[in-house]
């Protein structure tokens, strides 16, 4: 009966496993069965572990599909040596502000709000990626753009995706120490709010890439999770924002893709994927790019700061022209329903 259930779960793992190479735009399913690969890992080393007290041969089988899945355990669980501090030529700091939590649905207070908007203003990264960004000119709070742009982070970049009534801006932003030598957008489909932004940077005699990037959001409500009586009306309704969001992602993971893979210069692409490190979004961009918590980080690195904690969805990523060096998230700083995410590079070493 055992060898029967570890030949199923074996088959059924390396199924999922070939879902993350097709594209949800193609077929949607995949995307669905990307999700199972982390209760398929903990399945078959639970497997292994069974077996191998039993001293049963059928222990290879989870053995194998453990070690076919090495890369999907690397996404897991990350283990580094720290190097010296000393050696990066620049931090960057990326960060889903959620709009600074200026809705009143949002806030606290609005203490806590300034003292969000100070904490990115204060932070000692070179670079700051913020997504979600929103500035008001006119607010003596949000006013954003002058809060942060001023001092080190003297130079910045922002696309709206939106702009309000009163003038208030909603998109992504870029703040640099470094100067800006050109900045642009990748747009992700036909839609003009759809779109990642890009700034090429002087560091000395080099220069930088930096996309900060935010791909469809899941939108799923929380709270409707455990809704026991509306269950399956709630499940529906997530199952069909879950199709959506893994459809729309995997195309604008390609198109995003293909504008990388041009870059002139090293690169960094930061942002919230709001993927899983088991998908599709997260694989098509491995398969060019390294991921700076896989190299430079240790432990889960779980960045989402909500119900669904166990998600690691906000990502860095650079190329061959750059190591990293102390990935960390910082789950201390609770002001959005993301945490921030930081690493130092190396330029060209």
């Amino acid at each position: 009966m055992i060898r029967f259930i570890n030949v199923i779960i074996f088959i059924v793992t390396i199924v999922a496993y070939l879902s993350t190479n097709v594209s949800p735009e193609r077929f949607w399913i995949a995307g669905f069965l990307s999700l199972s690969i982390p209760v398929l890992l903990l399945l078959n080393l639970l497997l292994f572990v069974y077996c191998l007290f039993r001293r049963n041969i059928s222990l290879l089988f989870p053995l194998a599909a453990l070690l076919i899945g090495y890369r999907f355990l690397m996404a897991s669980v990350a283990i580094n040596a720290s190097a010296p501090v000393d050696t990066y030529d620049f931090s960057l700091l990326s960060y889903n502000v959620r709009v600074f939590n200026t809705y009143a649905y949002l806030q606290k207070d609005s203490s806590q709000n300034l003292s969000m908007i100070e904490w990115v203003a204060r932070n000692d990264a070179d670079i700051k990626c913020l997504q979600e960004y929103y500035n008001d000119d006119h607010s003596a709070i949000y006013n954003t753009y002058t809060r942060i742009s001023q001092g080190k982070n003297q130079h910045a970049y922002l696309k709206p995706t939106l702009v309000n009534q009163i003038g208030a801006q909603f998109g992504l932003a870029i703040f640099s120490k470094f100067p800006m030598l050109a900045t642009g957008e990748v747009r992700m489909d036909s839609s003009r709010h759809r779109f990642a932004i890009f700034a090429d940077l002087l560091l000395g005699n080099d220069t930088l890439r930096v996309y900060n990037v935010h791909l469809q959001s899941m939108s799923i409500d929380e709270r409707k999770i455990g809704d026991m009586e509306k269950a399956k009306e709630n499940y529906t309704q997530i199952a069909k924002k879950l199709q959506f969001g893994f459809v729309s992602r995997a195309r604008e993971v390609d198109h995003l893709v293909a504008h990388i893979s041009q870059s002139p210069y090293p690169t960094v692409v930061c942002g919230d994927f709001n993927d899983i490190p088991y998908s599709y979004t997260y694989l098509k961009l491995k398969q060019l790019l390294h991921n700076a918590f896989e190299e430079a980080g240790n432990g889960l690195g779980f960045s989402y700061n909500g119900r669904l904690f166990f998600l690691r969805i906000d990502n860095q990523f650079y190329n061959n022209g750059l190591n990293a060096y102390h990935f960390s998230t910082d789950r201390k700083v609770l002001y959005s329903d993301h945490f921030p995410i930081k690493a130092y590079y190396s330029l060209g070493k």
